[in-house]
């Protein structure tokens, strides 16, 4: 296996100095992926998307997210960190403004597949520069100051996007929350090209573009993630059949990157999956992403749709969830060295606790709603921080370094799709408990936190099973 070194002339103080920048680019990525949340009835309101373009304002950020994942990562591997960052934030200003100045739907929905795009190209970049300039020993700390910004990103984006509309008004306040990434944006471009290095760390190693490879794995997402999304528009049982489809495309993908191997580096190397960390925490992570992720949506529509509440109001209760995340992460990336995989089991046993404590107090009404729930929702974040930046640490722990692009784009597109498959599953029990029982909001939210705690069950075996398995392969060495 390869050893990580920084690029040449990248010193410690130079390294935290990049890793800086680099967070600010995940923080603006994963922000538009969460304060869509508050923003949907006022985007309602204001432009009559109706139901099937909201569901693509949301959902389409994140499949096109998950699509981009993987080629941007190799490309990040082949042209170097800072030429991929400059490509993805001048896409993603772009989107930003077209999504402020929306005077339709369509144009929305374009804007945000765009928006989620260059998200896309952007994020597999920050964990891979984690991977280039740290050595194995010394990643659990900045990967814990990753992991604190994605959780804070993830969850705080209600709050803030909650506070633009409330300043702003419900007519142009989410115009604004879209208009603030462009000088964001700018700002951190101007800083990426002065402090980043020019070359990728490798340049010795042959980047020859997979193009139908690229194309196989985006097909196989799209066919296995559409029904799901579009589950409104199409019925019946016959556009589900697009999900075998897409995983039969999914093996021929397989089949051509290991046909391709020996011709050029592919877009994800299958040798990787021999690693038994990075097989297990590709799959922990798809679960729990699929059980988490839906968590702030789906307290977004019972409190402003069910409880009418305002977008503020809405995000303020979702704010302890956001503080929870930034420490559980913290503590996370500090103690993963100390407790590795058993953290994630203590990590996935606090949500499924939170989880549960969530489904007890549905029945409460109005503020007392939101202040019994401050608790449970901190403990969630807490337990999702613990979760999220130590297994992003021991997944990618055994991956050589000139792999760290492609390896990263495809745990992070297990994710995503997991959100996306999660994300859809979880809102349409909510709202198809809605409409079977009357109207009743807390008695759809119990169903909906009950297929949470399921999900989050599925990936707490998963993770006993890899400590299990880690155990035993110890025991093997040792003897």
């Amino acid at each position: 296996m390869s050893r990580s070194r920084a690029p040449t002339g990248t010193g410690p103080t130079q390294r935290w100095h990049i890793l800086s920048v680099a967070l600010v680019v995940s923080f603006i990525s994963l922000f538009d992926l969460s304060v869509i949340t508050v923003m949907l009835p006022s985007i309602d309101r204001a432009l009559g998307v109706g139901n099937g373009a909201v569901q693509w304002v949301v959902s389409g950020y994140s499949l096109m997210f998950a699509l981009a994942l993987v080629p941007a990562g190799r490309l990040g591997d082949a042209k170097g960190r800072r030429y991929v960052l400059l490509l993805g934030l001048a896409l993603f200003v772009g989107a930003s403004t077209m999504a402020g100045l929306a005077d339709s739907g369509t144009t929305l929905v374009v804007a945000r597949l765009l928006h989620g795009a260059a998200a896309g190209v952007l994020v597999p970049q920050i964990t891979a520069l984690v991977e280039e300039l740290f050595r194995p020993g010394e990643r659990g700390r900045p990967f814990g100051v990753l992991g604190a910004t994605t959780s804070v990103a993830t969850a705080v984006g209600p709050v803030l996007g909650g506070l633009i509309i409330a300043v702003g008004g419900a007519e142009n306040g989410w115009r604004l929350v879209f208009l603030i990434n462009v000088p964001v944006g700018m700002v951190t471009a101007v800083l990426i090209w002065r402090l980043f290095p020019t070359k990728p760390v490798d340049s010795r190693t042959s980047h020859r573009p997979d193009l139908i490879g690229t194309l196989l794995l985006g097909a196989g997402i799209l066919l296995v993630i559409l029904p799901a999304l579009q589950r409104e528009r199409w019925t019946g049982l016959l556009p589900w059949l697009l999900v075998p489809v897409g995983i039969g495309v999914l093996v021929a993908f397989r089949s051509w990157e290991t046909s391709t191997l020996r011709r050029h580096p592919p877009v994800f190397d299958f040798r990787l999956l021999t690693h038994r960390t990075y097989r297990l925490g590709l799959l922990l992570g798809f679960l729990y992403y699929a059980g988490f992720t839906s968590l702030p949506v789906i307290f977004s529509f019972h409190l402003q749709y069910g409880l009418h509440r305002s977008p503020l109001h809405t995000g303020l209760t979702i704010a302890p969830f956001a503080i929870g995340s930034a420490i559980g992460a913290l503590l996370g990336g500090r103690n993963v060295d100390r407790y590795g995989r058993p953290l994630l089991a203590i990590g996935l046993a606090i949500v499924m606790a939170s989880l549960t404590m969530m489904m007890a107090l549905t029945g409460l009404h109005g503020t007392t709603f939101s202040i019994a729930n401050a608790f449970p929702l901190l403990l969630a974040g807490i337990g999702s921080g613990l979760v999220i930046t130590p297994n992003n640490t021991l997944t990618l722990q055994q991956v050589p370094r000139a792999d760290a692009g492609s390896a990263a784009g495809m745990y992070r597109t297990m994710r995503q799709v997991g959100s996306a498959i999660g994300l859809a599953m979880i809102t349409a029990t909510l709202l198809a408990a809605v409409a079977a029982n009357d109207g009743r909001w807390p008695t759809a939210l119990r169903y909906a936190l009950a297929v949470e705690v399921g999900i989050v069950a599925a990936a707490l075996l998963t993770s006993l099973v890899d400590i299990l398995g880690s155990r035993r392969h110890g025991r093997k060495r040792a003897s």
